[in-house]
This record gives C-alpha cells, sequence and structure tokens, in this order.
C-alpha cells in the first residue's frame, strides 16, 4: 500500500452526487482512532476543507470517504490546526537567540 503521507500536496477530483466535480488539494494526512483522514482543500472559491476517511481501492489507488460524523470532522479539523501553528511555531526563531 502507498504511504498515506505521500499523498499530501496531491490533487484530488471529488464528484457531487449531481455530477458536478471538485477539485481538491490534500492538505494534511491526520490519524484519529486507528483511521486515517485526509484534509482536503478546495482550489478554488474560499478554500473550503474537506475531511475524508482514507480507504484503499487496492494497494495503490485511495479513495476519498467524505466524513459525515461531527465528532470525527471536529476533532481531526482540531489536529490538523494543531499540526498547522506547531509547523509554523517551528519555522519561527526564539527571541532569545538573537
Amino acid at each position: 500500500m502507498m504511504g498515506s503521507r505521500s499523498l499530501i500536496g496531491a490533487n484530488v477530483a471529488l464528484s457531487a452526487p449531481d455530477g458536478r466535480i471538485f477539485q481538491f488539494r490534500v492538505a494534511a494526512m491526520v490519524p484519529y482512532a486507528g483511521e486515517e483522514y485526509a484534509v482536503l482543500e478546495e482550489e478554488k472559491q474560499d478554500g473550503q476543507l474537506l475531511v475524508t476517511h482514507v480507504e484503499w481501492e487496492d494497494e495503490v489507488t485511495p479513495v476519498f470517504v467524505v466524513a459525515e460524523e461531527e465528532d470525527i470532522i471536529s476533532t481531526v479539523l482540531e489536529k490538523h490546526v494543531a499540526q498547522t501553528i506547531a509547523k509554523a511555531m517551528a519555522q519561527i526563531p526564539d527571541q532569545d537567540e538573537e
């Protein structure tokens, strides 16, 4: 199976029930409750975030299933925000080092 982390930055096309296609980019992979979730960011409009559960059709084809459970969505988004803040903070030099 392809590594989930290697999906970060990948472009993903999701189809709505009415047939419309939406373009997303994998912004982050977030583990939660023993499962792997992808936070997708819409490539146009307001950059809407979408939480999806990553399932594997075969060894190399990921399938992104939209999460519908509020607790999963909120927890995964909270973890994503925490990861984003931690990465940003790691890039800021300490004031004491000057």
